[in-house]
Protein backbone atom coordinates (compact mmCIF):
# COMPACT_ATOMS: atom_id res chain seq x y z
CA UNK A 1 0.00 0.00 0.00
CA UNK A 2 1.25 3.30 -0.52
CA UNK A 3 0.35 6.69 1.42
CA UNK A 4 1.59 9.75 -1.16
CA UNK A 5 0.67 12.64 -2.84
CA UNK A 6 2.15 15.16 -5.08
CA UNK A 7 1.17 19.01 -5.40
CA UNK A 8 2.15 22.13 -7.12
CA UNK A 9 1.13 25.17 -5.81
CA UNK A 10 1.69 29.03 -4.35
CA UNK A 11 2.35 29.68 -0.70
CA UNK A 12 -0.61 31.46 1.11
CA UNK A 13 2.56 32.75 3.42
CA UNK A 14 6.00 32.42 4.55
CA UNK A 15 7.14 29.36 6.15
CA UNK A 16 6.88 29.35 10.10
CA UNK A 17 9.36 27.87 11.95
CA UNK A 18 7.95 25.54 14.84
CA UNK A 19 9.83 23.48 18.42
CA UNK A 20 8.26 20.23 18.68
CA UNK A 21 7.91 18.93 22.56
CA UNK A 22 11.00 16.46 21.49
CA UNK A 23 12.65 20.14 21.10
CA UNK A 24 12.97 19.11 16.82
CA UNK A 25 12.32 21.81 14.17
CA UNK A 26 10.03 21.69 12.12
CA UNK A 27 8.04 24.29 9.20
CA UNK A 28 4.61 24.59 8.70
CA UNK A 29 3.23 26.62 5.77
CA UNK A 30 -0.08 26.81 4.03
CA UNK A 31 -0.14 26.17 0.29
CA UNK A 32 -3.04 26.46 -2.18
CA UNK A 33 -3.64 24.62 -5.52
CA UNK A 34 -6.48 25.26 -8.16
CA UNK A 35 -8.57 23.73 -10.35
CA UNK A 36 -11.17 25.16 -13.00
CA UNK A 37 -13.75 23.91 -14.98
CA UNK A 38 -17.09 24.68 -17.46
CA UNK A 39 -19.92 24.27 -15.75
CA UNK A 40 -23.51 23.38 -17.22
CA UNK A 41 -24.21 26.52 -18.37
CA UNK A 42 -20.63 26.98 -20.13
CA UNK A 43 -19.09 29.63 -17.68
CA UNK A 44 -15.50 28.35 -16.00
CA UNK A 45 -15.51 28.12 -12.50
CA UNK A 46 -12.54 28.25 -9.89
CA UNK A 47 -11.81 26.39 -6.91
CA UNK A 48 -8.90 27.05 -4.36
CA UNK A 49 -8.45 24.59 -1.92
CA UNK A 50 -5.80 24.90 1.09
CA UNK A 51 -3.13 22.45 2.41
CA UNK A 52 -1.66 22.76 5.69
CA UNK A 53 2.26 21.14 4.99
CA UNK A 54 4.68 20.01 7.72
CA UNK A 55 8.08 19.75 7.31
CA UNK A 56 10.51 18.45 9.43
CA UNK A 57 14.43 17.69 9.67
CA UNK A 58 16.81 18.29 6.29
CA UNK A 59 13.46 19.47 4.74
CA UNK A 60 13.23 22.39 7.44
CA UNK A 61 16.28 24.11 6.70
CA UNK A 62 14.70 24.05 2.73
CA UNK A 63 11.27 24.85 3.71
CA UNK A 64 11.60 27.89 6.25
CA UNK A 65 13.47 29.53 3.15
CA UNK A 66 9.80 29.31 1.38
CA UNK A 67 7.80 33.04 0.80
CA UNK A 68 4.61 33.76 0.79
CA UNK A 69 3.71 33.49 -3.28
CA UNK A 70 6.08 31.20 -4.11
CA UNK A 71 4.98 28.38 -6.52
CA UNK A 72 6.73 24.62 -5.11
CA UNK A 73 6.22 21.87 -5.98
CA UNK A 74 6.49 18.86 -3.15
CA UNK A 75 5.82 15.01 -2.27
CA UNK A 76 4.40 13.98 0.99
CA UNK A 77 2.19 11.47 2.29
CA UNK A 78 -1.13 12.74 3.95
CA UNK A 79 -1.88 12.19 7.84
CA UNK A 80 -4.90 12.71 10.19
CA UNK A 81 -4.85 14.22 13.28
CA UNK A 82 -8.08 13.77 15.88
CA UNK A 83 -9.05 17.40 17.59
CA UNK A 84 -11.47 18.22 20.06
CA UNK A 85 -13.48 21.21 19.63
CA UNK A 86 -15.82 23.05 22.37
CA UNK A 87 -18.52 25.22 21.40
CA UNK A 88 -21.13 26.82 23.62
CA UNK A 89 -20.58 23.74 25.60
CA UNK A 90 -20.69 21.18 23.36
CA UNK A 91 -17.63 18.77 21.91
CA UNK A 92 -17.13 18.32 18.64
CA UNK A 93 -14.14 15.46 17.31
CA UNK A 94 -13.46 16.09 13.96
CA UNK A 95 -9.98 15.01 11.79
CA UNK A 96 -7.95 17.02 10.46
CA UNK A 97 -5.34 15.97 7.07
CA UNK A 98 -2.10 17.17 7.49
CA UNK A 99 0.41 16.82 4.62
CA UNK A 100 3.80 15.98 5.67
CA UNK A 101 6.82 16.63 2.97
CA UNK A 102 9.44 14.08 1.99
CA UNK A 103 10.42 16.46 -0.87
CA UNK A 104 10.62 19.92 -2.18
CA UNK A 105 11.40 22.14 -5.22
CA UNK A 106 10.99 25.25 -5.99
CA UNK A 107 9.26 26.44 -9.21
CA UNK A 108 9.41 30.58 -9.00
CA UNK A 109 12.33 32.99 -8.21
CA UNK A 110 13.17 33.62 -4.49
CA UNK A 111 13.36 37.18 -3.03
CA UNK A 112 16.12 36.42 -0.68
CA UNK A 113 18.88 36.51 -2.67
CA UNK A 114 20.93 34.60 -0.44
CA UNK A 115 19.12 31.49 -0.45
CA UNK A 116 21.36 29.11 -2.85
CA UNK A 117 19.24 26.05 -1.88
CA UNK A 118 16.71 25.95 -4.84
CA UNK A 119 15.27 22.00 -3.93
CA UNK A 120 15.25 19.51 -0.83
CA UNK A 121 14.67 15.99 -0.14
CA UNK A 122 13.90 14.56 3.71
CA UNK A 123 16.16 11.92 3.36
CA UNK A 124 19.22 14.04 2.54
CA UNK A 125 18.85 17.87 1.90
CA UNK A 126 20.28 17.33 -1.94
CA UNK A 127 18.48 19.54 -4.93
CA UNK A 128 16.21 17.30 -6.78
CA UNK A 129 16.22 16.46 -10.69
CA UNK A 130 13.60 18.67 -12.47
CA UNK A 131 10.00 18.15 -12.06
CA UNK A 132 8.38 16.56 -14.78
CA UNK A 133 5.05 18.77 -15.35
CA UNK A 134 2.80 17.40 -17.94
CA UNK A 135 0.12 19.76 -19.38
CA UNK A 136 -3.41 18.62 -19.78
CA UNK A 137 -4.66 18.05 -22.74
CA UNK A 138 -8.12 19.85 -24.39
CA UNK A 139 -10.75 18.65 -24.01
CA UNK A 140 -12.90 18.01 -27.54
CA UNK A 141 -16.25 19.26 -28.22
Amino acid sequence: MVNKVIFIGRLGKNAEVKTAQNNKEYVVFSLATSESWKNEKGDYENRTEWHRVYAWSNLSSFAKTLQKGQLITLEGKIKYREVSEEVEGVTFKHSIAEIHATSMKRLSKVEVADDPADGASEDDGAAQTEPEIIAPTKRRK
